[in-house]
């Protein structure tokens, strides 16, 4: 390890280097979405370190936290740390970017590490040897999109096809847009699904801020309208060779007539053709909803379009354990104005 060093704070040009080298996305470790959430929250901070060989970036990290009266609570790291090296010196990579992660977090007065990792990394071990709990489990759900558009349309669940047809008898039109009133009507359609589904809507702020960080190239909206009215709404971001579909929203006077099934299916194919090979669907709990339960109802539309399931595992460390008081004080306020929501 004498060979390498740690950049703290690197540049975006550092970073971006990094990802040249991956055709894998990560999103949550790019260096747009650590900028987005700096813009979307005044009270949000970045951690960012890049470690280097010879001038080279071989690993990253990025994490977000908030500050309260001189505290920052919980630094989460979603999907890193992240080297592109070879297995053998993987593990040592990633212990030196998680160590330096908590001596900045005791330099910050953060109180909590809070580290999201997927199994295919095969790191659970390292973090366990690091004092890290493993505090849950969670799914991302992912379509595959490498075998092109015939394939995909084959391999999706015959209720799916029949779904996107009849959206297409029912007259229902679908538009990509870069409009900023259409991002105003798209957050109308994200709030309205929170309200009738009971889930926290994004801020508007948060999408504000992607609209301008991300050029038009790596974000897009795809709007669904039926009889002159948008009743359906997609988010959508890329990076590396995956697309994002961050939020939707719809309308629930035009669920009868399947808009999301065809707009799902409009931005896939523009994601094959666009070169790009999988569409990350947003996450899935683990273990996967049964029937009759409160998420089946998602979980069923989600999985007729036969993608896969990437299991993700949450670490948790307390960094600075005398002041888990005000952590634990800090968490039941908030608990309390949501329900006050």
């Amino acid at each position: 390890m004498s060979d390498y060093s740690i950049v703290e704070n690197p540049s975006a040009e550092l970073w971006d280097s990094f990802w040249k080298l991956s055709h894998e996305g990560n999103f949550f470790q790019s260096f747009e979405y650590g900028e987005i959430s700096k813009m979307a929250s005044q009270k949000t901070r970045i951690a960012r370190f890049s470690i280097t060989n010879n001038g080279k970036p071989i690993g990253i990290v990025q994490g977000t936290f908030t500050s309260y009266f001189g505290f920052g609570m919980t630094l989460q790291v979603i999907c890193g740390p992240v080297t592109n090296i070879e297995k053998k010196d993987n593990l040592q990579l990633v212990r030196r970017l998680v160590t330096e992660l908590e001596d900045y977090c005791k330099r910050k007065r953060i109180i909590l590490s809070d580290i999201w990792v997927l199994d295919s990394w095969q790191l659970r071990e390292l973090f366990l040897k690091m004092g890290y709990a493993s505090v849950g489990k969670i799914n991302d759900y992912v379509v595959n999109l490498e075998e092109g558009v015939q394939k995909l349309w084959e391999n999706i669940h015959h209720n799916k096809r029949r779904n996107i047809k009849k959206a297409e008898r029912e007259g229902v039109e679908i538009v990509q847009s870069r409009s900023h009133k259409d991002l105003e009507t798209f957050c109308l359609l994200h709030e309205a699904s929170a309200k009738r589904d009971g889930f926290t809507a994004v801020r508007r702020s948060w999408f504000e801020a992607a609209w301008r960080i991300y050029t038009p190239e790596l974000s897009n909206l795809f709007l669904a309208y039926w009889k002159g009215k948008c009743v359906s709404g997609v988010y959508i971001v890329t990076h590396g060779k995956t697309v994002y579909a961050l939020r939707a929203g719809s309308l629930a006077e035009g669920l009868k007539v399947r808009p999301n099934e065809l707009m799902h299916w409009n931005a896939m194919k523009w994601a094959c053709e666009n070169g790009y090979s999988k569409y990350n669907m947003g996450m899935v709990d683990e273990p996967t909803p049964t029937e009759k339960s409160d998420k089946w109802g998602i979980w069923r539309w989600k999985r007729e379009w036969n993608g896969n399931l990437e299991r993700i595992e949450t670490f948790d460390k307390i960094i600075l354990p005398k002041y888990k008081p005000i952590l634990q004080a800090r968490n039941l306020i908030y608990k309390g104005i949501r329900l006050l929501k």
